[in-house]
C-alpha cells in the first residue's frame, strides 16, 4: 500500500487530532475509568503535537510517515488475527455441527441414480418485473 503524503493542513489536522486524542484518552479518560493517577506524558507527547500542528504543520512529516507505517504493520497483523479467530472460533464449530447433524445445504452427496445435478430455475411473473411495488 503505498502512503500518501498529506499537505500543511493534513499535518495540521493530523496533530491536532492525535495531540488531543492522546491527551483526552490517556491523560483523562482511561485514568478516571480506573481510578489511576493522572499520568504527565499524555499532556507532554499530546501538548508537543498540538503545538507543532498549531506553529509549524510541516515538521510533524515524520511523526506522521512512522505514524502510517505503525498503523500499516497493526492493519496486517489485526487483520490476520481476527479473520483467524474468526474462522476457527466461528465457521469451523459451526461447520462441525452442521455435519454432525447431517445439514448440506449446499447439497454435495454423490448420488448415482440422478441423471443430473441441475436445478431448474423458476421464473418470476411478468407483472412482477413491470409493477415491482
Amino acid at each position: 500500500m503505498v502512503l500518501e503524503i498529506p499537505d500543511k493542513a493534513g499535518y495540521r489536522k493530523f496533530g491536532l487530532t492525535t495531540g488531543l486524542v492522546l491527551i483526552g484518552l490517556f491523560g483523562l479518560l482511561i485514568p478516571w475509568l480506573f481510578s489511576l493517577n493522572y499520568p504527565n506524558w499524555p499532556w507532554a507527547l499530546g501538548g508537543v503535537l498540538v503545538i507543532g500542528a498549531l506553529v509549524a504543520p510541516a515538521t510533524l512529516k515524520h511523526v506522521y510517515i512512522g505514524w502510517m507505517k505503525f498503523g500499516q504493520v497493526m492493519n496486517w497483523i489485526n487483520t490476520r488475527l481476527i479473520l483467524g479467530i474468526l474462522f476457527y472460533l466461528v465457521f469451523v464449530p459451526t461447520g462441525f455441527v452442521m455435519r454432525l447433524l447431517g445439514n448440506d445445504p449446499m447439497h454435495r452427496k454423490l448420488d448415482r441414480a440422478v441423471r443430473t445435478y441441475r436445478v431448474k430455475s423458476c421464473s418470476d411473473n411478468r407483472d412482477n418485473v413491470e409493477r415491482p411495488y
